[in-house]
């Protein structure tokens, strides 16, 4: 099965507003529009100058801070994690890739660095851990035509061979238990720019249409292909992406094996070194804009502004927008947690209770340990 969906640039997605029907209307900055029974979210960048301030309590459910285990074996340079219900995996480069649960106790390295059946020859670029089927999902960094497949103990289960050396790719985990996966579509080089896999194994390729792939090479023939990202944070159903030389949030829907553009913004800033990172959460999409800073669409609403999030569980100490996989998180190496903290306390709005809160946490850091992490649930809505 194979269908091809043109994908839009903002510019692309706005002339087409005359010959969409807006299905809702703010005052102004956000469009929403319906095109081919997919919603698409414009948010116009000109229109957007508040910025408020929002305690992560209106986002998520609770905050915990996970120690991570001491020992020689759990310690870690952070990388990226992926957050389940049960579990917390650490991508770190040119390491293993680390399980720990809630607690931050350390439960496995799974896989490891090699040459070998179910090894990885450098770094890795992406996972999905499924706890329902007991069973964790790597995706090598590059060169590699082949997801890794691992038990809850880390030993190695078997491979998906995609049969196409995948790019920087990044993995999906479906609610049926089926994986979705996207690349950095190379043009010439790229038979295959997503894929979906089934329980039962089976592989059905997205191919790109004309203009969908990448151009790899410069102006002088270099190829510079991986200069290029690919963004996809888990935080909604299916598998949504956002490429770097494009300008758009899509979604990959396996069960129509097309291409479904989701949010841009109209009017984004001028210029070659425009940087650009969207993601979607339940009810909002967060546009990150280099030197300008993050942008919260919130779609119940129906209003933008800038974002500043404060860890209002945690004494007010500013929280990064970090959002993966369904959960908000901080990773601090101990002693930046302590300055931040310091930073905090020192501020003329820090209450009483919080100053209590923080002073408490403060004498249970030790610079010398493991990393620790703040994580909470988001909010379904």
């Amino acid at each position: 099965m194979k269908t091809h969906s043109l994908m839009l640039t903002a510019s692309l997605a706005a002339a087409l507003l005359a010959a969409c029907t807006p299905a809702t209307q703010n005052d102004g900055s956000i469009t929403v529009t319906k095109q081919n029974g997919n919603e698409l979210t414009l948010c116009d960048f000109s229109k957007v100058n508040d910025t408020l301030s929002i305690p992560i309590s209106q986002w998520v459910e609770d905050c915990r801070l996970v120690r991570f285990e001491n020992t020689d074996t759990a310690l870690f340079k952070f990388a990226w994690p992926a957050i389940t219900s049960r579990y917390i995996g650490i991508r770190q480069h040119g390491g293993a890739f680390k399980l720990f649960d809630h607690q931050g106790k350390f439960l496995c390295d799974v896989g490891k660095i090699g040459q070998g059946p179910g090894e990885y020859a450098g770094s890795l670029y992406s996972e999905a851990i499924d706890e329902q089927n007991k069973c964790i999902y790597l995706a090598p960094f590059f060169g590699s035509s082949k997801i890794l497949k691992y038990n809850m103990d880390g030993t190695f289960a078997s491979d998906i061979d995609l049969e196409e050396k995948l790019n920087k790719p990044k993995l999906g985990l479906n609610a049926d238990g089926s994986l979705s996966v996207t690349h950095l579509c190379f043009e010439g080089r790229s038979r295959m720019m997503a894929a979906h896999i089934g329980t039962d194994g089976s592989i059905t390729r997205y191919e790109p249409a004309p203009g969908q792939a990448i151009n790899p090479l410069d102006k002088e023939g270099r190829f510079v292909g991986f200069n290029n990202e690919i963004w996809s944070y888990g935080n909604v159903e299916g598998l949504t992406f956002m490429t770097m030389p494009t300008d758009t949030l899509y979604t990959y829907n396996y069960q129509t094996n097309r291409m479904d553009a989701r949010f841009a913004l109209q009017n984004p800033p001028a210029g070659e070194n425009v940087f650009l990172i969207f993601n979607e959460l339940p009810g909002r999409f967060l546009a990150t804009v280099w030197r300008k800073g993050t942008i919260d669409i919130d779609l119940k609403k129906q209003q933008s502004h800038y974002v500043k999030l404060v860890n209002d569980f945690f004494g007010g100490i500013p929280a990064p927008v970090n959002f993966a996989n369904g959960w908000w998180f901080a990773m601090y190496e101990p002693l930046t947690l302590m300055d931040r903290i310091e930073q905090r306390l020192a501020q003329p709005d820090c209450s009483e209770q919080d100053k209590e809160t923080l002073n408490k946490l403060l004498d249970s850091l030790d610079e010398n340990d493991n990393n620790v992490m703040f994580i909470g649930k988001l909010k379904s809505k």
